[in-house]
């Protein structure tokens, strides 16, 4: 018994050591948060005179998804903050099943305290795909002063107008043909809800099979962002800070849903709005290389990137294009 002792006890260590790592370079593990949430955090420091950027994950990412558009941000030595929120990645596996709503309010409280804990740097540099997108908005809404930039990725900015119209297409049918349902309407919109996301998430995000917990986490972040507009907390926002960046080939949030989020942002909240023109939603996946230059830009070239003004990009050729000028960034591949 003895000689299996000393073994096992070394590679129980190892294994709770490789949780939480340090180094003059960066952090990485998980991080306990007043809610008992165990938060992973990949955080890589930024070089001496250079910007934090904190990248929000998408519905169904983790922060494995960003890993390619962090290193190249990393190489021109900007720090890069990556970590999954409740129900995503690492943080879900660890936790287990979710099974109540993930309130976004929860999500904007995680964040301030994961960012306060850990020292961050501020001012806060947030980069947000989808519903990390319509988190970022949210935090910059309620802490404005905690705020540098805000970079919105085809953000969530209200329910996906398609979704939503079949749900209260079922809400209205029901009512018709079950008139003694005593379900609310907010009760049957999640029910029918859950049935969509578990009917269409399998086939348009294969990921959300990769974890067993994954399908019903999805479910319950949508549920907690469904009532959020965007709209109403634009007057809160930082002035001159939101750069929205839209999908010219979004598959999920429309053309319109941007353009129409864009005319209620008062001027004095614009930054500037970019079109990634050939680009699908997942802009980080799509366009990692293309998307970090760009962020570093925006970063770096206040004067350019202020007042509103709108540029075209292609990815594939690197051209950013606007009134009066042109800039040249690194193509994709």
């Amino acid at each position: 018994m003895k000689k299996f002792f000393i073994p096992i006890v070394a590679i129980f260590m190892a294994g709770a050591l490789s949780a939480e790592t340090h180094s003059t370079k960066g952090y990485q593990g998980y991080v306990a948060l007043a809610s008992k949430a165990q938060i992973y955090v990949d955080w890589t420091y930024a070089q001496p005179g250079k910007p934090t950027v904190i990248l929000i994950n998408g519905l169904t990412y983790s922060t494995e998804q960003w890993k390619k558009m962090a290193e190249a941000l990393v190489a021109e030595g900007l720090g890069v903050f990556r970590y999954d929120p409740q129900n995503m990645g690492k943080t879900l596996t660890k936790a287990g099943p979710a099974l109540e709503k993930m309130p976004i309010e929860s999500q904007v409280a995680d964040l301030k305290e994961l960012l306060t804990q850990l020292s961050v740097p501020k001012p806060y540099n947030l980069v947000g795909l989808s519903y990390g997108g319509g988190l970022s908005i949210y935090y910059a809404a309620t802490y404005p002063k905690d705020m540098g930039k805000l970079i919105p990725i085809a953000p969530y900015t209200e329910p996906i107008r398609s979704q939503d119209e079949w749900i209260r297409s079922q809400i209205w049918f029901n009512r018709k043909t079950v008139p003694w349902n005593q379900s609310s309407d907010d009760e049957l919109y999640d029910f029918f809800l859950h049935q969509m996301v578990y009917a269409v998430y399998p086939s348009a995000e294969p990921i959300v099979l990769s974890n067993p917990y994954m399908l019903e986490a999805t479910f319950r972040l949508a549920q907690g962002i469904r009532h959020f507009r965007a709209a109403d907390v634009v007057h809160q926002l930082p002035d001159h800070a939101l750069n929205l960046i839209i999908a010219g080939r979004d598959q999920y949030v429309t053309r319109e849903t941007m353009e129409d989020f864009w005319k209620v942002l008062p001027d004095r909240k614009q930054g500037s709005r970019i079109i990634l023109q050939n680009s699908e939603h997942k802009v980080p996946e799509a366009a990692p290389h293309f998307a970090a230059a760009l962020v570093e830009q925006i970063l770096e070239n206040d004067r350019l990137f202020s007042g509103g003004r709108s540029f075209e990009a292609d990815p594939w050729t690197g051209v950013l294009k606007y009134e009066g000028g042109s800039l040249k960034l690194p193509r994709e591949n």
